[in-house]
């Protein structure tokens, strides 16, 4: 019987970590050829047009702050900007970071092996997190981190000031979960005395504690200087209570469990929801309550991501409702620490009311529910983006450069959606917004201008550079000249328009770019 329990157990080790190995490979390798194959879109190529623009670390500064994000994503795309000397160097470095998100979380997580494969290729580590290079996989490798070293808690506050710090510097919406981290760690450090004892027996521990906070003022007032440089752009919510608006925040935590977001113009719909989204609450509560740590980081990380959206801003997309999310799993994984670590204080108030205990054995089949949305939806998007491309942005260009136009004059328009285009071409473009020549969006300085004015601005462009009497247009989306079938030509005041190629094909509409040439007849 010890020899069959034996080698039973170690066909289970073997079995799980087969789940591991090419679950992990599997990612990894899909990643890899997404870093090649995908098509960055404005947000994404605004990160990498701001980093390769910029000469020195001080110039980076200036050309991040108009953006509102802290500058970390910035910085580390401005040390690989030079390994390939184009917009891979980023992609490269946004896998690199997935990767290690995910192998952090696969050696470290709890959680079974099947949910953690289900996480895996769930919408946000697998899609949203990981293809779309933008900052947030920052705030996902950052608390997985935190979470994967909390234990060292008991030693030192180093790893999780760092970690707290660093995040502050990735989004605004990560302070939800830099706040639900400092919480945890202060109430545990002011109400549990064998947390104090331990960490006192480290002979070193002023030290520790000392740089540990001085590490975490001073990246935290980093951050806020940040975010303070656009604080004129933010639309404060109005100090009237707002019922629809309150249903609407209550539909972005729907939104992080099962990536639904209510129609906010039907009262049913933002209702309905509402009720469902306090009922995953309550079941998530019930299980938490195991931990204090996992509750505490749950409840506070929630009502600050709350708050911050009714009374701030309340975020556009799954990108950003996705750190509820965040949030949820970070919690999960406290709570599951809790049960290998005896010294983490448990909750014992409501143990044995009847509904609390039926609520936390639902827990389980909610989070099964929300892992296999999650990865259904992940799977479909990746295999998407291999069959539609994300932007036109990079097909238009490579269009351009097969045709030998890449030194011809270029007027774009609108610039925050032609911006992706200049960046695969590495060079400039005319954009009326500036009323001058630039690559990436320039938030403080532009001009937003109606797309039917576009003839009045080629008309003006032509009357203040003489010496140029022929233009590369390139239109976004609503292009004034849409109507003009490929190869027609038409006649507008002294300029005769051409129209050249269109490229629809793109998942973001907005960047389904037109070519015309435009000509300034004598």
């Amino acid at each position: 019987t010890g020899m069959k329990s034996k080698t039973s157990l170690n066909h289970k080790i073997s079995f799980n970590f087969s789940i591991e190995q090419y679950s992990l490979l599997i990612f990894i390798s899909i990643g890899l050829l997404g870093a090649f194959n995908h098509s960055l879109w404005r947000d994404e190529m605004q990160g990498w047009l701001v980093a390769w623009r910029s000469d020195d670390l001080l110039s980076l500064w200036q050309n991040n702050a108009p953006s509102g994000h802290p500058v970390l994503w910035s910085t580390l795309i401005y040390l690989v900007k030079d390994i390939t000397g184009s917009p891979l160097s980023m992609q490269l470095l946004h896998w690199g970071l997935g990767c290690l998100a995910l192998i952090c979380f696969w050696r470290w997580n709890p959680l079974k092996s099947w949910q953690k494969a289900l996480f895996t290729f769930g919408y946000y580590p697998f899609w949203e997190y990981y293809f779309v290079c933008r900052h947030y996989v920052l705030a996902e490798l950052l608390t997985f981190i935190f979470c994967s070293a909390y234990p060292l808690r008991r030693k030192s506050y180093l790893p999780s000031a760092l970690c707290l710090g660093l995040l502050v510097n990735t989004h605004a919406f990560a302070w939800s979960l830099a706040f639900a981290a400092f919480v945890t760690l202060f109430v545990e450090w002011i109400s549990t005395k064998e947390q104090r004892h331990s960490y006192f027996n480290n002979k070193y521990w002023i030290l520790d504690l000392s740089v540990s906070l001085l590490i975490l003022i001073v990246l935290t007032t980093l951050s806020i200087y940040s975010l303070l440089q656009v604080r004129e752009a933010v639309d404060v919510i109005p100090s009237d209570f707002d019922i629809r608006h309150l249903f609407r925040v209550i539909g972005r935590v729907f939104g992080g469990y099962v990536l639904i977001i209510p129609n906010h113009q039907r009262w049913f719909d933002l209702i309905f929801c509402s009720i469902i989204t306090i009922g995953f609450i309550s079941v998530t509560l019930s299980f938490l309550k195991r931990s204090i740590s996992a509750s505490l980081f749950f409840i506070s990380g929630i009502s600050f991501l709350f708050a911050f959206n009714y009374f701030l801003y309340l975020g556009i997309g799954s990108r950003h409702y996705g750190y509820y999310f965040l949030i949820l799993i970070a919690s999960i994984w406290l709570a599951l620490h809790s049960d290998h670590y005896s010294q983490d204080q448990r909750i014992d108030i409501n143990r044995h009311i009847p509904l609390v205990e039926s609520l936390s054995k639902l827990f389980p089949h909610l989070l099964t529910f929300c892992l296999a949305i999650h990865s259904a939806a992940g799977i479909h998007r990746v295999l998407y983006d291999f069959y539609v491309p994300y932007s036109a942005g990079k097909v238009t260009a490579e269009y351009i450069q097969a045709q030998g136009w890449s030194d011809e004059q270029i007027f774009g328009t609108r610039d925050v959606e032609v911006s992706t285009v200049s960046g695969y071409l590495d060079r400039d473009i005319f954009y009326p917004e500036l009323n001058d020549w630039g690559s990436y969006a320039q938030w403080n300085n532009r001009i937003s201008i109606d797309r039917k004015d576009t003839l009045f601005h080629l008309n003006s462009f032509f009357s203040k550079h003489p010496d140029i009497n022929r233009l590369l247009v390139i239109l976004s989306k609503a292009s004034a000249f849409r109507e003009m079938n490929t190869g027609q030509t038409k006649v507008q005041g002294d300029l005769r328009i051409l129209a050249d190629k269109k490229f629809e094909r793109s998942w973001i509409k907005p960047e389904r770019f037109y070519l015309y040439w435009v000509e300034k007849m004598d």
